[in-house]
């Protein structure tokens, strides 16, 4: 891989932090995204449903993912990335330290990673959980082989489980594509007001939640988890695809991942 400099050198990625993930997660990708944003290079391991949170527990003590660990590090969901690559890396903090500013992003990081995340998430998820061969890949890719057998062996479990702590049903589905379609409103209404970024004049974390949260119903092509195709996807979720990637909000999304996303320097 390329260094600043140009010049390519041999990496020993086992001396890498790793960054431990059930792969389709929304909190997993928001993960990726800000170690980009922060310039780390890391070592992704993917695990499937449950068994990731065993890995957690093992290496951080907790069994939520994601988790960022090496030696005499420990972050523990996007947010605790944020907070310590903050304090190390003042010069691309996603904080601010305007104490206005803060506070629409804290308000932010409610609205998007609490209520869009789990939202965007239910309406994909109620659509594609039906469709098992479809779900394999994205349930399964890049986890260990006994996981991956597991997860095609035990679908149906792996379906209820997730319909479970989702509560999914059709209500729940069209409830969660109203909350949708209110939040981008809202977005739009501030892009709208002062067009540029959600907060001051420079990227902070409200964007990149926005643009994470967003992605089930934008589908931007960098999105760092396996998730199907636009031509694999339900007929309804195309269509919901279409409708959020036509509005400024969608757009907005679309570009914060095409600028942002792709790893830049070393």
């Amino acid at each position: 891989m390329p260094f600043a400099d140009g010049e390519a050198r041999v990496i020993d990625d086992t001396a890498l932090p790793v960054l431990v993930t059930f792969p389709p997660s929304i909190d997993c990708e928001l993960a990726r995204f800000l170690l980009v944003h922060y310039r780390v290079r890391y070592r992704e391991v993917r695990h499937a449903l449950v068994f990731s949170s065993f890995s957690t527990l093992w290496h951080g003590l907790t069994p939520v993912f994601p988790l960022v660990y090496a030696d005499g590090l420990r972050c523990r969901r996007p947010r605790g990335i944020v907070e310590h690559f903050d304090r190390v890396s003042p010069d691309l903090r996603l904080l601010p330290v305007d104490a206005g500013a803060r506070q629409q992003v804290e308000s932010d990081w409610e609205l998007f990673n609490a209520s869009l995340a789990l939202e965007t998430a239910a309406f994909a998820y109620f659509h594609l959980l039906p469709h098992r061969d479809l779900m394999i890949r994205p349930l399964a890719e890049g986890v260990p082989g006994f996981e991956h057998r597991a997860v095609e062996s035990g679908y149906p479990v792996f379906a209820w489980l997730l319909r479970t702590l989702l509560r999914l049903s059709p209500a729940r589905a069209e409830a969660a594509l109203g909350t949708i379609r209110k939040i981008f409103d809202q977005v739009e209404a501030r892009l709208a007001a002062r067009p540029g970024r959600l907060v001051g004049d420079t990227i902070t974390l409200s964007d990149l939640a926005f643009a994470v949260a967003a992605a089930p119903v934008v589908l931007p092509p960098a999105y760092g988890g396996p998730i199907p195709s636009l031509s694999e996807m339900p007929a309804p979720v195309q269509a919901v695809v279409a409708e959020m990637r036509a509005r400024p909000a969608g757009a907005y999304a679309l570009r914060l991942y095409e600028d942002e996303r792709l790893p830049r320097g070393a």
